[in-house]
């Protein structure tokens, strides 16, 4: 197995996590900067408050997303392993 062969599993390995974690965390920056627009319109400063929506919203995505996920990382193993006796020689 050569280092460019390495270094392209890895990049792949990488462009796929973020791919896949993308949703989560553009839901948990939209709910953390609603929840703080809110809180200086309010002026409650209670850290405590943004803590339980955004574990909603995120669960929420997860489980709209995740047979999509599963389809990605699925596809991405079988990739892999499918290709795997042409990255050994």
């Amino acid at each position: 197995m050569t280092p460019e062969v390495v270094t392209n599993i890895g990049k792949d390995l990488l462009q796929i996590t973020v791919i896949l974690m993308a949703p989560l965390l553009i839901v948990a920056m939209v709910v953390g900067l609603i929840i703080g627009i809110f809180q200086t319109v309010t002026s409650v400063h209670e850290q405590t408050i943004t803590f339980l929506p955004k574990i909603f919203a995120v669960m929420g995505i997860f489980l709209l997303c995740l047979p999509w996920m599963l389809r990605m990382m699925t596809s991405y193993t079988v990739n892999l392993l499918g290709n795997l006796n042409r990255f050994c020689q």
